[in-house]
């Protein structure tokens, strides 16, 4: 069978997320599902990635519009898992600060709190609201946009223009939260160091990802980012690559960090905050 450029890359992708999706769920056993919701949010941006390139695969083969417009909308919001992933992964070395310095507290007999890394350690429910709202938005859009029948292509792409730009402003947000969360870094166990340093290294990943978006939702005067006849070097190298090497450094990340033992859901000093 003469496969498309774009069967082969989705071929490509399902190779490689079908055994990082083994790999997440090692993690999740291995560290609790609800310690650490940051790579369960791996395995559903592999489940995401499987289920949509298997509808290309599909959409490609049968001629199938239905098909392309399914794998179209997870192509969109797979951006959630991705960014959840990131905010998940920096709650996590915020709890790890702070339970530390309610530790601290207890030895000397000081009150050092710190109300604003106390907000940053829930980054999780910071984001996860407005998350919600993009990927609506991004699905709906894409729906109309690629919908041949609706014939509403600008009102759809107003829409998916508006989930892109609200995924963009999280990930800004999470890009506070991760230099401000890096100013303490050298008083970070060794392994809440990789966990951050993964986050910071996959941070212009994450970037280049969002604009590729951009552009396929902006870009009206080429077919360059177009995702049914775009160039598919241009997804490759601007969409592709990035989530494996994110996907790559968050398990690296989790091989490498330590099993949490108690309750590090709540810290007494995340009490103060929510309870002020």
């Amino acid at each position: 069978m003469n496969f498309r450029p774009s069967s082969r890359l989705a071929i490509a992708e399902i190779v490689f997320y079908f055994p990082a999706l083994l790999f997440t769920i090692l993690l999740i056993v291995r560290h609790g599902l609800k310690r650490e919701i940051g790579w369960f949010f791996l395995g559903t941006l592999a489940v995401i990635r499987i289920v949509g390139d298997s509808m290309e695969l599909a959409a490609n083969v049968q001629k199938n519009n239905t098909l392309f417009i399914v794998a179209a909308i997870l192509n969109g919001i797979g951006l959630n898992s991705l960014l959840l992933a990131m905010a998940g992964l920096l709650g996590r070395v915020n709890k790890v600060v702070l339970a530390q310095q309610a530790d601290e507290n207890r030895t000397t007999g000081k009150i050092d709190n710190d109300p604003l890394r106390a907000k940053f350690a829930r980054t999780f429910k910071m984001v996860h609201f407005p998350l919600i709202v993009a990927v609506v938005l991004t699905a709906v859009g894409s729906s109309e946009i690629y919908d041949s029948n609706t014939g509403n292509d600008s009102g759809g792409r107003s829409l998916a223009q508006a989930g892109i730009i609200v995924f963009f402003v999280v990930f800004l947000g999470l890009i506070l939260v991760t230099a401000y969360t890096f100013g303490g870094h050298s008083k970070l166990p060794a392994g809440e160091r990789r966990i951050l340093y993964a986050v910071v290294l996959s941070t212009p990943f994450i970037a280049v990802r969002l604009v590729y978006s951009l552009l396929v939702y902006f870009d009206q005067n080429s077919s360059l980012f177009d995702l049914r006849q775009g160039n598919i070097w241009v997804r490759s190298f601007m969409a592709v690559f990035e989530e494996w090497v994110t996907v790559l450094l968050y398990l690296g990340a989790g091989l490498l960090a330590p099993v949490l033992v108690g309750d590090w859901s709540k810290t007494p000093q995340m009490e103060q905050s929510s309870t002020g």
